[in-house]
């Protein structure tokens, strides 16, 4: 009986052990702030992080990849001599919105820039940009607790780039801390695509890798 009563001590305080070494493990593998603006970049770069998705239809790739206000802030004022002052009121001008980058391109191994693809003459291409600048806040949303929200802003950037995809940056008004931040709730980012009739794509974005985002100190 005492033999069994300290195996059983042993296995209980081995299995104690276990959840503590994977609770630090976790904890070191999501820091809570970063200082080298690099490692951050690639941790919000890192699928695995959850705060990018992916998906090919029909030889097209749509990505998306949340923006949060510290790097939005970090790229305003990157190249700029600022306090701490101004660092925080930029920050806290990005917190009340909940910012992504939807990249649309031609998917691994095809080549073709996403504007002229089946676009016959000038016509039809200013067409395309048009349609891509002024329309595509009429396909974008977000669900969240069963409720759609439209963006705010759509605006399309690299517009005369030489690469074959263009970046839309979509912007949703929400509520840092209050009833109404969509960061506490898990999301589906729709984008009903009326260009290349690729039909309704949905990506899921997690709330907790939402708020587990690192803060870069800059």
């Amino acid at each position: 009986m005492v033999i069994n009563k300290q195996m059983k001590f042993k296995v209980l305080n081995t299995k104690i052990f276990v959840i503590l070494a994977i609770s630090v493990f976790s904890f070191a593998c999501k820091p809570k702030e970063m200082e080298d603006s690099n490692m951050y970049m690639n941790f919000l770069a890192n699928p695995e992080n959850g705060l990018v998705k992916e998906k090919v239809v029909a030889g097209i790739h749509y990505k998306i990849k949340y923006l949060p206000a510290e790097y939005l802030a970090y790229n305003g004022l990157k190249d700029k001599a600022c306090n701490a002052n101004e660092k925080s009121e930029a920050i806290e001008s990005y917190d009340n919105s909940l910012t992504f980058l939807l990249n649309i391109g031609p998917a691994s191994g095809q080549v073709f820039d996403i504007t002229r693809l089946g676009v016959n003459n000038y016509e039809e291409f200013a067409e395309r940009i048009e349609l891509m600048a002024f329309e595509a806040q009429n396909w974008i949303s977000i669900t969240a607790n069963e409720k759609e929200f439209k963006p705010t802003i759509v605006r399309l950037e690299n517009l005369n780039a030489m690469e074959n995809s263009r970046n839309l940056i979509v912007v949703f008004n929400t509520d840092k801390g209050g009833a109404k931040d969509l960061r506490t709730t898990d999301l589906c980012f729709t984008y009903s695509d009326e260009m290349f009739n690729t039909g309704t794509n949905k990506f899921i974005f997690k709330s907790d890798d939402l708020e587990n985002v690192p803060v870069l100190k800059f």
